[in-house]
C-alpha cells in the first residue's frame, strides 16, 4: 500500500474513475493496491475542486486585494452603487 503522495497520476485518476462509476471504497483501493484513506482523500479532493496542475504553483504578482477586501467592497457597492474609489 502507498500514501496518497506516492500515488501517480494514473491511479489518482482510476481512483476517481473506478468511484464516480459507483465502486465502493474498499472495492476502489482493493482495484488501485491503495489505502482506503488515500482513496477517500483523492475522490475528495477531486470532488470539491482542489486538484489542480501541480507546476501552476504561485506565479504572477499577488492579488491587490485579500478575501475580506474583496467582500467589504461587495458590502460597499450594495450600499451605495454610484459612489466613486477614493
Amino acid at each position: 500500500m502507498q500514501k496518497r503522495s506516492d500515488l501517480s497520476d494514473v491511479q489518482k485518476g482510476m481512483i476517481i474513475g473506478f468511484r464516480a462509476k459507483g465502486g465502493s471504497i474498499s472495492e476502489t483501493a482493493n482495484f488501485v493496491n491503495c489505502s482506503r484513506a488515500a482513496a477517500v482523500k483523492v475522490y475528495r479532493a477531486w470532488q470539491y475542486g482542489t486538484i489542480q496542475n501541480q507546476r501552476r504553483g504561485t506565479c504572477g504578482a499577488p492579488r491587490a486585494i485579500d478575501y475580506r477586501g474583496e467582500r467589504r467592497l461587495r458590502r460597499c457597492v450594495r450600499a451605495n452603487r454610484r459612489a466613486t474609489v477614493e
